[in-house]
């Protein structure tokens, strides 16, 4: 096996296996991940750790490689008609388009359901209507930011398509507080309490994208980003 193609193996799905997080058998979405979901940069708090664990969850292989095509196959057309731009209105995003869907078709509409049992509370969430679907170009990277909760609530739920990827989230009060987590192609994660709000989230670009030393090639994301209203 060549060097490139071990990282390949590494960065990508071998690795995140390694953090396989455990689902409860109730409609709603709960995981306790291995340590080796977190990378957590040295230094950081362990009671900081424990809280921020419990309110970043990833499920890897939430859809299978049929419905990541399915649901490619929707929202390409849409995304071809836009060209690619530099910059986001709020400077969060670079070299990104996007789109957002109220009503999917038949066979997308049961998964896009399915995100939304897994990640919200139905007694205390009120979704938004649109789904936010965001195309990352192979050479776009989400800056460190977090959500406005003028637009959105408490849970952000976020399926990734088409390539792995490395989010990385630094305490706003205390920017020596870093974690980076592994977010593979195909995955839910959801950030909820102290990651939605205490702190920034980002997508590493190519160039620096990262778990634990080891490289995880970033190639174009597309991820479907369901939201509940503002509190």
């Amino acid at each position: 096996m060549t060097h490139a193609r071990k990282m390949r193996r590494l960065g990508g799905r071998a690795l995140v296996r390694l953090a396989v997080t455990a689902v409860s058998n109730s409609k709603r979405f709960a995981s306790t991940a291995a340590d080796s979901l977190y990378h957590f940069h040295a230094g950081f708090d362990p009671a900081l750790a424990s809280k921020f664990s419990s309110s970043f969850v990833v499920r890897a292989d939430f859809v299978s490689a049929e419905e990541e095509r399915a649901l490619m196959a929707e929202v390409e057309p849409h995304l071809k008609r836009q060209v690619y731009e530099r910059d986001h209105w709020d400077e969060a995003i670079a070299v990104f388009r996007e789109t957002e869907r109220k009503n999917w078709n038949k066979k997308n509409a049961p998964v896009v359901e399915r995100i939304k049992s897994a990640a919200f509370d139905p007694d205390k969430h009120r979704l938004l209507p649109y789904v936010h679907v965001l195309d990352l170009s192979a050479d776009g990277h989400i800056k460190p930011h977090v959500d406005s909760a003028r637009f959105c609530g408490d849970t952000v739920a976020v399926l990734s398509l088409l390539s792995d990827s490395v989010a990385r989230f630094v305490l706003e009060a205390d920017k020596t507080q870093v974690v980076d987590c592994m977010v593979p192609a195909r995955s839910l994660y959801v950030m909820a309490g102290s990651s939605r709000y205490d702190f920034t989230h980002e997508i590493l670009a190519d160039g620096e994208s990262e778990f634990g030393g080891v490289k995880v090639p970033r190639a174009r994301r597309v991820s479907v980003i369901c939201r509940c209203e503002p509190d």
